[in-house]
């Protein structure tokens, strides 16, 4: 089609889009001209696009801003009848402005059959196309260059008309090619050459078409980018008509391959043709020696070679025979496919002589497939019978060497081994099993071999004898069963007394476990357990942590005597040295009786403790309210002040017993609390650099301040009981003091006078027992040892009465002088002898009043409990001459004395207050 109807630019393709994607075609009517024909242009550039974008749509504008209407109206029915009623188009028609002035509407539009005309001014076009996709004369910004594009589809109609010469030159050659096969052998050479120069040109003639065709899509591509460069938008699509102009060239090109393949293919088959025509008889010669060959003398190698052998040796032997036999026939092999592979490349023909090759060649395959076959056969039945008779021949071996190795060169001696070896003997018994397995199924696989018919080539059966070989295999198998037979038995022997030693050394090694874990549990309690509280909760909750404690230290225990139990069974009934089990036994229960003995220990602590810091609250308590109820006396009433003072005064000896005595056991307690928990408690922590030693007395200084301080309150309480007692009884002394000297003529009153000098009377020796040993328990310089603090669980087991701290307080009341002491007995500071013993005036110096006489008797005694040292010191005082002193003697001889009631009352309390004293 001449592209010189485009020179006018009446109808252009500026290669933009409408915001639908459709391309937009511009028709400009100009200004100067009564009529214009579009027709030409305009189906030259629907001609540009391919059926898919026409089937998609057009978008076509008509310029008619300049022109006059009816050159307008003339453009726009000629763009409708161009196109097809199948191929949807958009028309839109531009006005000028002075047009919508006159209208006065925004919009007109109308429909013609299926093409929409729609009419819109120039400033509502970016309704239907976005101005980056319109050219400058429409207000837009797309670069088009008109004479350019031209220029470019110049070269593309040349390569047009280039193509379709080169196509008709092609088909021509195809032509031609096809023909020379019908002829004759004597003239294909002819042919062939006379071709060949054909080909030559057309082979010229096609490569610069295609080199000109990858020139044109190269310059258009080139065009479009620099077209996207100029622009202010890098977005810009494609122009649809450059799109489908490099997809047309790219099928032309591909066309024109195509043609030029099959040409090469029928000239191929032409020369073919030319060779297979020639080589006929040469092939027929070949297919009569390949059969001649195969029936004859490889029939007869194979006919001499029927035997399997009967060892390794002769399979051997057998296998290499029929290798060589093997390397004979690859020559016959060899000819043979080739002439397969030259009859097969023949062309299909239907002469005679064609027919005829093919059926020798049929024939030949038949007598080669076969003797192929029952080659395979005979090469497959010999190494079936080599690799079973190398089994069998593995089977035997291996057996002995086990049997020798593990079974019979094997004395369970070490339990420690036993595991290695019966690990093994597992090991080489499934191995065993596995060839034992296979020699059988290639036994069997051997014996079906040996029962099948041979045939020849041509399929006929040959009579071979190999009943022999068949009993052969029988009998060899028959024997590896019975060797098999023995060979279990004496392994599963081996396997069970192996077993039993494994399991023995398990047991022992858990065992030695469980050891680990007593010491470990030693060391955990002494690191982390090896303290005492300093409240009474903390102490109860400690005391469960322990009792849990104690109780996996019992389980773990218990778990290593079973296991040892049962590890010392396992070694009797495989004969087994003990002296190790031994060693473990007794490293077990030395671990377990050291844990014993240090958590004994520490659940006493936890125990006596417990029992200190409740009595001792409860005794603060009893003390501050005796403190209270004292400070009441001066409240009372003159007459009952002296009968609360002396009930006060009673309650309150008997209260200074039991505090003396949780005095003492504090005391202990706190002595026992310096002593170490464990002796050689650091010698027990794990090797690693970063643990501190252990140092359980550190752990308790604590708990020792603890008590230290609960020994100091209650002490702090009773002084405060007794100087609120002094006060009171100086009260009521007063008051005696002034009631006697006004009442001593009367009478009546003589009664209740001696009824409050008895209230007046000190208690007895034996009410005063307690008082006294609490008064004696004052600081003592001897070295206690451990166990002579206070008796534990442990060490009371020999005893028949229950633990001291199990005994009543109304028991120990009774019995307080007869009972042993636990701490030295020592004897307060008391005042010089000269304040307390004064010359009486009425006495001449010299005089003997009363001779009275007391001894005490110390006894100590030492026992051994658990490796320890104790010691017990018992004391024992009896008085001779010692008379019951009235209330008149009494005052005569505090007289005699000369020191007042308030001094003596000083003296007596002061006494006590050191006592106290003595125990912290």
């Amino acid at each position: 089609m001449d592209v010189s109807c485009l020179q006018g630019r009446s109808a252009t393709v500026p290669g933009g889009r409408d915001k639908e994607g459709k391309p937009l075609i511009v028709i400009t009517v100009p200004s100067d001209s009564p009529h214009i024909d579009v027709v030409p242009a305009f189906r030259y550039l629907l001609s540009l696009f391919s059926k898919t974008s026409r089937s998609r749509g057009l978008t076509v504008i008509v310029d008619a801003r300049k022109g006059p209407w009816k050159v307008a109206r003339s453009c726009i029915r000629q763009a409708i009848d161009a196109f097809s009623p199948e191929e949807p188009a958009e028309i839109l028609v531009l006005r000028p402005d002075a047009f919508w002035d006159k209208q006065r509407v925004d919009n007109c539009a109308s429909a013609s059959n299926d093409k929409q005309v729609t009419f819109v001014p120039r400033s509502r076009l970016n309704k239907f196309a976005d101005p980056s996709q319109l050219p400058v004369e429409l207000g837009g910004s797309f670069v088009y260059d008109h004479d350019k594009w031209i220029e470019n589809r110049q070269k593309v109609e040349e390569f047009y008309l280039d193509c379709d010469v080169a196509l008709k030159e092609l088909d021509e050659l195809h032509r031609y090619v096809m023909a020379s096969k019908m002829l004759r052998p004597s003239q294909v050479q002819e042919a062939i050459s006379t071709g060949s120069d054909m080909a030559q040109s057309t082979k010229m003639l096609v490569f610069n078409a295609t080199q000109t065709g990858k020139e044109i899509i190269e310059n258009i591509e080139y065009e479009n980018r620099t077209r996207k460069f100029a622009s202010e938008h890098f977005d810009l699509s494609t122009p649809q008509d450059a799109l489908d102009t490099i997809k047309k060239i790219d099928e032309i090109i591909n066309d024109i391959k195509t043609k030029q393949q099959e040409i090469e293919e029928a000239w191929i088959q032409m020369e073919k043709v030319y060779v297979d025509t020639k080589d006929l008889g040469c092939l027929e010669d070949g297919i009569v020696k390949v059969i001649n060959w195969i029936l004859g003398p490889a029939e007869a190698l194979l006919n001499a070679h029927q035997k399997v052998g009967y060892d390794v040796a002769s399979a051997e032997e057998l296998r290499a025979e029929h290798e060589a036999i093997e390397l004979e026939c690859w020559e016959t092999y060899g000819a043979y496919a080739e002439l397969v592979h030259r009859i097969n490349a023949l062309p299909d023909a239907h002469t005679l002589q064609h027919k005829d090759l093919v059926s020798q060649k049929d024939f030949m395959d038949f007598v080669c497939k076969s003797f192929a076959m029952r080659l395979e056969r005979r090469r497959n039945l010999l190494i079936t019978s080599l690799r079973f008779y190398r089994l069998v021949s593995e089977y035997f071996d291996r057996t002995s060497e086990v049997f020798d190795r593990l079974v019979m060169g094997i004395k369970v001696t070490e339990s420690d081994k036993a595991g290695d070896i019966l690990r093994q003997l597992e090991e080489n018994q499934a191995n065993l099993d596995l060839v034992e397995r296979e020699l059988r199924k290639e036994g069997d696989k051997l014996s079906d071999m040996l029962s099948m018919s041979v045939k020849d080539c041509l399929g006929r059966d040959i009579p071979v004898d190999r009943g022999e070989d068949i009993v052969n295999v029988r009998d060899v198998l028959d024997a590896t069963t019975a060797r098999r037979n023995i060979f279990v038995d004496s392994v599963e022997a081996q396997k069970l007394a192996l077993e039993r030693a494994r399991l023995a050394a398990g047991h022992e090694r858990d065992a030695a476990q469980a050891v680990r874990w007593l010491d470990e549990l030693l060391e955990v309690m002494l690191r982390h357990h090896g303290h005492v509280g300093c409240a009474e909760r903390e102490i109860q909750r400690q005391k469960d942590e322990h009792a849990d404690f104690q109780e996996t230290a019992k389980g773990t225990y218990d778990y290593g005597c079973q296991l040892l139990s049962a590890a010392s069974a396992l070694r009797r009934s495989c004969k087994l040295p003990v002296e190790e089990h031994a060693g473990l036994c007794q490293k077990l229960e030395n671990s377990w009786g050291r844990l014993q003995g240090v958590s004994q220990e520490q659940m006493t602590r936890l125990r006596v403790s417990a029992v200190f810091h409740r009595s001792v609250e409860e005794q603060c308590n009893q003390l501050r309210d005796l403190r209270e109820a004292v400070a009441t006396i001066p409240l009372m009433e003159v007459g009952k002040k002296k009968m609360r003072v002396d009930y006060y005064f009673t309650k309150r000896e008997r209260l200074i017993v039991e505090v003396g005595r949780m005095v003492r056991l504090g005391r202990m307690l706190r002595n026992r609390l310096k002593e170490p928990l464990c002796y050689g408690e650091k010698f027990l922590c794990s090797s690693e650099e970063t643990e501190e030693p252990i140092d359980s007395i550190a752990k308790n200084e604590i708990a020792v301040e603890a008590i230290t301080e609960r020994l100091c309150e209650i002490t702090l309480l009773a002084e405060e009981l007794d100087f609120a007692l002094q006060s009171a009884e100086q009260d009521c002394l007063a008051f005696s003091s002034t009631s006697t000297s006004t009442s001593s003529s009367a009478s009546p009153d003589n009664d209740k006078q001696q009824e409050d000098m008895e209230h007046q009377i000190p208690p007895k020796r034996e009410d005063l027992k307690s008082d006294e040993e609490f008064l004696t328990a004052s600081e003592s310089t001897l070295q206690h040892s451990r166990s002579s603090s206070y008796n534990t669980a442990s060490e009371c087991e020999h005893l028949v009465h229950s633990p001291w701290w199990e005994h009543s307080k109304d028991d120990l009341h009774k019995d307080l002088n007869k009972q042993k002491m636990v701490l030295a007995v020592g004897l307060p500071d008391l005042p010089p002898p000269k304040e307390v013993l004064k010359p009486s005036p009425e006495v001449p110096p010299g005089k003997v009043v009363r001779e009275v006489i007391e001894t005490t008797h110390l006894k100590v005694q030492q026992s051994h409990t658990l490796g320890v040292a104790s010691f017990v010191l018992s004391s024992e005082t009896v008085g001779e001459g010692a008379a019951k002193l009235d209330e008149e003697e009494l005052e005569r001889r505090l007289k005699e004395v000369g020191r007042c009631e308030e001094e003596a009352w000083k003296a007596y309390h002061n006494v006590t207050k050191q006592a106290i004293k003595g125990f912290l």
